[in-house]
C-alpha cells in the first residue's frame, strides 16, 4: 500500500467509476482493477460495490476511505512547510457563481499572449469547497463569497490553514428583472410587489436572497447560470436576487438590477490564496488584476 494507490481509491470515490478514475488518472483500466482488487485483497474487505449508478464505496470502505483522504491531507501539510513549486504558464483559481466574477475572469483571460502556453482551470463553487479545495491544493488561488456575520469564520479557517485572506467588497443583493417585467420600471419595489411571484433561487445553499413572506410562495432552484438567465426570460412575473452585476452584463441579457430595502443582509466577496507557494506570473497577474476591478 503507497500513497499513490490512495489517490487512486479516493479518486474512484470521486467519480463512481473505476474507468472514469483510470481515465482521469491516465492509467489502464486493466491496471487500476487489479490494484484496486489486491488493495481489497490485503485489507480483507470490499471497498467498493457495484449498482446501478456506478460503484460505491461499502460501509467499511467509506472507513477506509476517511482515513486515506486524512493521510493524504496531513502529507500535503508536511509538504506545505516548504515552498511549493509553481508550474509554469498554469492558472487554477476557483470562483463563486457570479456573473460579475466570471466576467473578470474571463477579461484577465483575454489579456494573456495568445502565443503564450496556458492551462488554466476555473472551478466555481460555495465558500466552504473554495478552502477545502486549497487546502488539498487543487486551486492555488480562490475567490470566496459570504454573509458579513460569517467573515471570522471564513477568515479564521484561511489563516488556520495558512492563507492569505483579503475583503475584496461589501454590498446586499439585489433585484435581477427581465426588462419586460411589470417592476422594472418601478423605482421602489416592496415585499408585497413581489408577493405571488415566481423567484428564481440559486439552488447552491451557501447563498440565501431575502425572505419575501408575504402571500403565495413560488420558487424554483438552480444553479446553472443559463438555467437562470432561461427561466427569467420565459416565465411570467420571474425574479431574482444576486450580487451587483456589470452593466454590459445586464445590456447583454435584457435585465435590469433594482435596490431593494427589502435585503438588508449584507455579503463579503475575499480573496484568498495559499501563502506557502511561489506563484507563477500569470497567477500573480491574476491576483492583481482582481485587487484593481475590485477597487473601480
Amino acid at each position: 500500500m503507497n500513497t499513490q494507490h490512495l489517490q487512486y481509491l479516493i479518486e474512484i470515490e470521486r467519480t463512481r467509476s473505476v474507468s472514469q478514475a483510470a481515465e482521469n488518472l491516465f492509467i489502464g483500466q486493466p491496471n487500476l482493477s487489479r490494484i484496486l482488487h489486491e488493495m481489497e485483497a490485503n485489507l480483507g474487505f470490499k471497498i467498493f460495490e457495484r449498482t446501478s449508478k456506478g460503484v460505491r464505496s461499502t460501509e467499511r470502505g467509506a472507513i477506509f476511505l476517511q482515513h486515506a483522504k486524512s493521510i493524504i491531507r496531513e502529507l500535503e501539510r508536511i509538504d506545505a512547510l516548504g515552498p511549493r513549486h509553481p508550474v509554469e504558464n498554469r492558472l487554477r483559481i476557483c470562483i463563486p457563481r457570479a456573473a460579475f466574477i466570471l466576467d473578470l475572469t474571463a477579461d484577465y483571460l483575454n489579456t494573456l499572449p495568445v502565443d503564450q502556453n496556458l492551462d488554466s482551470v476555473v472551478r466555481e463553487c460555495h465558500a466552504r469547497q473554495a478552502i477545502e479545495m486549497l487546502e488539498n491544493g487543487e486551486v492555488e488561488v480562490g475567490i470566496i463569497r459570504f454573509r458579513s456575520e460569517y467573515r471570522d469564520y471564513f477568515e479564521e479557517q484561511s489563516v488556520s490553514r495558512g492563507f492569505g485572506f483579503q475583503i475584496l467588497s461589501r454590498y446586499r443583493y439585489q433585484l435581477l428583472l427581465p426588462k419586460t417585467h411589470a417592476l422594472a420600471e418601478k423605482q421602489l419595489i416592496t415585499g408585497q410587489d413581489l408577493a405571488g411571484l415566481p423567484e428564481i433561487v440559486h439552488g447552491d445553499t451557501f447563498r440565501k436572497g431575502p425572505k419575501v413572506d408575504e402571500g403565495l410562495r413560488r420558487k424554483i432552484y438552480t444553479v446553472d447560470r443559463l438555467a437562470q438567465l432561461r427561466l427569467l426570460e420565459t416565465v411570467p412575473g420571474a425574479y431574482m436576487w444576486c450580487a451587483p452585476i456589470p452593466d454590459r452584463c445586464l445590456s447583454r441579457w435584457s435585465l435590469v438590477q433594482k435596490p431593494s430595502n427589502i435585503n438588508q443582509t449584507v455579503y463579503h466577496d475575499a480573496l484568498v490564496y495559499q501563502l506557502q507557494y511561489d506563484m507563477t506570473q500569470i497567477e500573480r497577474g491574476f491576483v492583481e488584476f482582481v485587487q484593481q476591478r475590485y477597487q473601480k
